[in-house]
């Protein structure tokens, strides 16, 4: 890995928080997703001062996240949960954000009960990605609170090269996520971030904007 890279990963998410602050007020996080990227990704948004990562993948989290040994790290889960991987992963994560099913509330919880979550919503029924119907949240919400499982806001993915849908979806987020008074929206990656501020996001999730194509495998 070369230093110019480090420099220019790290310029980048620089010039991305000053963008992101001026846009949402201060409002929305950056979340580097380092997914397919190694610990000197994860130790330059360290530099910068991006404490919290976004992964996909247990065995990547947890090898980064053993390797790193660094109090200062928040992992968020963004991909989907396998009930399987939630025993290795319940020490280790801070945040869950794809959270779909009243199985994985109860997985989770049967770890760690205080454990933090959001719930992803399908909000436009098209989603291969995940998430519950709108109309499952409620329920959802309930059987959290009822297993002791902290819901701290919605998360959803737009509409793949569809910015109209992505529109739709992120502003029917917002008022979901309003009516259930909610404080976190985890909506908007590289390419549609700037209109998940628009429309009230919370937490971005950004990986090729930062870091370019992820190498491969």
């Amino acid at each position: 890995m070369t230093t110019s890279y480090i420099d220019e990963i790290k310029d980048r998410a620089r010039k991305l928080l000053e963008l992101i602050e001026r846009k949402s007020s201060g409002r929305a996080i950056l979340l580097p997703v380092t997914k397919g990227f190694g610990v000197m990704e994860v130790q330059a948004m360290l530099e910068v001062g991006l404490t919290a990562v976004g992964e996909s993948y247990a065995q990547e989290m947890l090898g980064k996240a053993k390797l790193l040994n660094d109090n200062r790290l928040s992992w968020h889960m963004i991909g989907g949960i396998q009930r399987n991987k939630v025993r290795k992963l319940s020490t280790t994560v801070d945040l869950w954000h794809s959270v779909d099913r009243k199985e994985v509330i109860k997985e989770i919880c049967k770890y760690r009960k205080d454990s933090k979550i959001l719930i992803q919503v399908d909000m436009n029924g098209r989603s291969k990605q995940g998430g519950c119907p709108p109309e499952e949240v409620p329920s959802l919400i309930e059987c959290a609170l009822l297993d002791g499982v902290i819901v701290q806001g919605l998360m959803t993915i737009g509409v793949d090269q569809d910015m109209e849908a992505t529109k739709n979806t992120f502003a029917g987020l917002a008022k979901l996520s309003e009516s259930m008074g909610l404080k976190e929206i985890s909506m908007g990656m590289s390419n549609d971030f700037e209109i998940a501020i628009d429309y009230g996001a919370t937490i971005l999730r950004v990986g090729r904007s930062i870091f370019g194509e992820r190498p491969k495998k």
